[in-house]
């Protein structure tokens, strides 16, 4: 029996769009006034701290709201293989980017809720002035346009930065990866000092001199939005967070830009995916355990969840290959790219079998990030290197 049971959620607020916020809101309250359980929230944009209080105290929350991989946080979770089961038979089974983030130990540590994948923005106006109707198909294209249009006061807003969870793992990843760099091999080494990542570091280095903003490499998650939305930008890889707040505050920009998948590099085209998750601390037992459960099992269930992508217009798109053909996609032609990026996109240390605390550890200190960032700020491509990999060896210590 439910009746009497407690459920605190605690996640950050999905403050790019709020809306989000509302189907979970809605959804929770409905379910605990028909069950007879007390449901709660919590949100805060800072939520690590939150969630590793509520770990100590062994007290609070509940269901926790997550995106970086949970691997550091597995003696803390219910194992929630059962709902994942559920879940993937309804689903048509999960790709494989799921259980590489979420199995650890041979438990899932939580269910995965989606993925944003992150695409271009661009101001296609722009690019047919410089004789492109579509968004170039290669870096090296990119590059060539771009500093026609950074000569014109147009630069790219390319997040080469450790300031921005989001868009600081992401925009990297996608120049790494299609150099031919990699965070790992499949074997567990690291792969991290390679020719493939310095090809990537050089050609990124002449990105960010020759077409992007000088103050790209310092970017928090909101930077890049904000300078396309004031007109100053070009181009920048991004979910769909700078094309829906144009919809409605300046109709004339969202008619100016369109999106497009990344380019291809020499090793080809890669899209890169965060996966937000949500998990059961392990302090939860009793009637307050089973509740947990309960709710997650009906609210991610596909004919409850689909409310929340129908909501989120692209920006956090599903795991689960039978929401193919469900109505959840994007109405407007200029969002279509989202159901191409849906198969696409790949997670941070995506040739590991699984994601392993050290990659976990990459991926929340934004190394990848902070790389790049390096690399551009200073034009040493191997000096930024030596610094991230000593920053990797610090690292061991703790995974």
């Amino acid at each position: 029996m439910l009746q009497g049971a407690k459920v605190q959620f605690l996640g950050g607020p999905w403050s790019f769009l709020p809306e989000l916020d509302t189907v979970i809101d809605e959804f929770f309250l409905d379910w605990g006034k028909q069950n007879n359980v007390t449901v709660t929230f919590e949100r805060d944009a800072q939520i690590l701290p939150k969630i590793q209080t509520a770990i100590e105290t062994r007290s609070g929350a509940s269901i926790i709201q997550y995106a970086s991989p949970p691997t550091f946080l597995a003696n803390a979770l219910v194992d929630v293989t059962d709902i994942v089961a559920e879940l993937d038979s309804e689903g048509g089974g999960y790709l494989p980017a799921a259980p590489f983030q979420m199995v650890f130990d041979g438990k899932w540590l939580g269910v995965p809720i989606g993925q944003h994948n992150w695409f271009i923005n661009y101001r296609q106006d722009w690019f047919r002035e410089e004789g492109y109707e579509t968004f170039p198909d290669t870096w090296e294209e990119v590059l060539k346009v771009g500093a026609k249009l950074k000569a014109k006061g147009r630069p790219y807003g390319m997040t080469f930065s450790d300031q921005a969870p989001g868009d600081g793992n992401g925009v990297p990843r996608l120049i790494l990866w299609a150099f031919g760099g990699k965070e790992f091999n499949e074997d567990g080494s690291l792969a991290l000092d390679s020719d493939e990542t310095m090809a990537a570091l050089e050609f990124a280095i002449r990105l960010h001199n020759e077409a992007g903003d000088p103050g790209e490499t310092g970017f928090d998650d909101s930077g890049n939005n904000a300078g396309f939305l004031a007109g100053k930008f070009s181009m920048v890889p991004n979910v769909n967070t700078v094309y829906l707040p144009a919809t409605k505050n300046d109709p004339a920009l969202a008619e100016a830009m369109n999106h497009a998948l990344p380019p291809k590099g020499p090793a080809g085209r890669f899209g890169y995916g965060q996966l937000p998750w949500w998990g059961i601390l392990n302090h939860v037992q009793g009637a307050d355990l089973d509740a947990s459960k309960a709710l997650m099992r009906d609210f991610l269930s596909m004919k409850n969840f689909g409310k929340f992508y129908k909501a989120g217009q692209g920006y956090i798109l599903p795991l689960l290959p039978n929401y193919e053909n469900e109505p959840i996609w994007p109405e407007d032609p200029k969002l279509a790219i989202a159901k191409e990026m849906f198969q696409l996109a790949l997670p941070p240390g995506y040739a590991l079998p699984y994601q392993t605390k050290l990659s976990s550890l990459i991926y929340d200190k934004i190394l990848i990030g902070k790389l790049f960032s390096q690399a551009a700020t200073t034009g040493n491509a191997r000096a930024a290197l030596d610094g991230v990999l000593k920053d990797i060896e610090d690292l061991k210590l703790l995974a």
